[in-house]
């Protein structure tokens, strides 16, 4: 007879579309219509792990290409002896670069510690801002390794070749007013054999020079 079909359990003939058979009581339809919350539930849980899995693969290549954008933005320009830098107010100018085993003249001198260099250089600071600008806000310079590591340069040997190079235009204690340019003298000292190898720079600020 059309329209029927065997009960679940009984297996005896019921009504098509029927929730129960009248016969023992089962009921007849699948376990996602008799759970709709559940499968609902489920569904959902479902769709979000495919979503999450879709997408991934455009995340990863979003946080990529931020890495390589990150990357670019961080790649510094490496500047040589006798390059103009701009740093802020100022415009600085590492002039020279000379290695030496003592700095001073024949009266006031002073000699590398053993197994010591001396790494003397010139530079000039230019202001080329409209207002005077004080040695506070002069940028710090350091020699740095290729590894990053700074060395301070030495009061005393940095004096000493200040009276070696004859340069006495030097703002310490004065303001430099705008457009006018002073030279000036660092010298560091560290291990002669370490500063035989690999890169060496003056770091004038964030910007680095190259000198060996």
């Amino acid at each position: 007879m059309a329209g029927l079909v065997a009960c679940k359990a009984c297996s005896k003939e019921i009504a098509k579309g029927v929730k129960k058979c009248p016969n023992c009581g089962k009921d007849q339809r699948n376990w996602f219509m008799r759970h709709k919350i559940m499968s609902f539930i489920g569904a959902i849980i479902v769709i979000s792990i495919i979503s999450s899995a879709l997408g991934g693969g455009s995340e990863e290549a979003t946080t990529s290409t931020n890495g390589d954008t990150k990357a670019t933005e961080k790649k510094e320009t490496i500047y040589k002896v006798k390059d103009v830098i701009k740093a802020d107010q100022l415009e600085v100018t590492v002039s020279k670069f000379e290695e030496k085993a003592k700095v001073g003249d024949q009266y006031v001198n002073k000699k590398a510690s053993d197994g010591g260099t001396f790494v003397a250089i010139q530079y000039t600071m230019k202001n080329v801002s409209d207002e005077p600008v004080g040695m506070f806000d002069y940028p710090t310079l350091n020699l740095v390794d290729e590894k990053g590591t700074k060395y301070e340069s030495d009061i005393d040997a940095s004096s000493n070749y200040l009276v070696e190079t004859g340069i006495d235009n030097s703002k310490i204690l004065s303001d430099l007013n705008p457009d006018i340019s002073v030279t000036d003298t660092q010298v560091y000292e560290i291990s002669k054999e370490k500063f035989a190898t690999g890169k060496w720079y003056i770091q004038v600020g964030d910007a680095k020079v190259q000198i060996k």
